[in-house]
């Protein structure tokens, strides 16, 4: 599957919500359906996450999977097909010249505005509006703002629906420094049974730590200079996790990896990557949990 004009990948992925989807139940049952199974389908979107292991093609799987289920019970079939219209046109235009990268940080936004979108209409939100400037709405996403609403016409749904619409924009453009971007040496990293199976603990092990993780990624400048894939982020949070937790979280480990977290190039992506182990149930959530908590104390500080 591929982001581009001929042939969206969120347009292959939501195919399935047209033609035969169910009209929407009572309000109140539709919130209560909406609501049910949300825990279920995250979990098993963070599962599918876990065992994509940093591959694009199947991380993009895996989005198209939890952008149909969060539809399932919703949509009308107009409206599921003006959303996937909304989603394809948006999906093109943010890969493109962006590469397998590009789609992928598209694919997770997308399920959580289509998550979002699916507790908007179901009546689970939140009612207030919302106090933030909503980005210019498209033909396309209006189209499904319009259909959307007049299905369900929860309070203030039209703006509520396209204060979504932020989360889908490209980030503004980055600035030459940042463009600038070049593989990163010393990648890959250990994964964490090499790391057990080289029989290093405690301070020793906090000392290969130390030797071994690329210092372009443990500065707040050259981290910007580092081009990092899917694949490539995906075994830094894991290798820093790991650590972490090997080391009964030295405080070093997660000061050299806030750089990381902390970057305007990969902090969002890296963030999303660590919070969605840690809510796997992947053998390494558990340590993905407390140094998730420990670089959240980093960024945003004291109280």
């Amino acid at each position: 599957m591929r982001f581009s004009r001929h042939a969206s990948v969120l347009a292959l992925a939501l195919a399935a919500c047209g033609g035969t989807a169910p009209e929407a139940p009572a309000n109140a049952s539709r919130q209560a359906a909406a609501t049910a199974p949300a825990a279920v389908e995250a979990e098993a979107y963070a599962d599918c996450q876990s065992r994509a292991n940093g591959d694009a093609s199947a991380l993009t799987a895996c989005a198209d999977a939890a952008i149909e289920a969060a539809g399932t019970g919703i949509d009308s079939p107009d409206a599921a097909a003006a959303f996937r219209a909304a989603l394809q046109q948006l999906g093109d235009a943010a890969a493109e010249g962006g590469g397998a990268a590009a789609r992928v940080t598209f694919a997770r936004a997308a399920v959580h505005v289509a998550q979002e979108r699916a507790a908007l209409l179901s009546g689970a939100a939140s009612a207030a509006a919302p106090s933030a400037v909503p980005a210019a709405a498209s033909e396309a996403w209006a189209t499904s703002r319009t259909l959307s609403c007049r299905a369900h016409p929860v309070s203030h749904c039209a703006a509520r629906y396209d204060a979504l619409l932020a989360q889908l924009m490209p980030p503004p453009a980055k600035d030459p420094a940042m463009a600038r971007a070049a593989p990163a040496e010393g990648l890959p990293l250990p994964t964490c049974d090499a790391l057990k199976a080289g029989g290093k603990i405690g301070g020793a092990l906090a000392d290969a730590f130390y030797a071994r993780y690329p210092k372009a990624l443990a500065g707040e400048a050259s981290v910007e200079q580092v081009a990092l894939d899917p694949a490539a982020l995906d075994n830094v949070v894991r290798y820093l996790v790991c650590v972490a937790g090997a080391t009964d979280y030295d405080p070093a480990v997660a000061e050299n990896g806030l750089a990381l977290f902390a970057s305007k190039r990969h902090g969002a992506a890296a963030r999303h990557a660590l919070s969605t182990l840690a809510r796997s149930t992947d053998p390494a959530a558990g340590a993905a949990r407390r140094f998730d908590a420990q670089i959240t104390g980093y960024l945003h500080g004291p109280g």
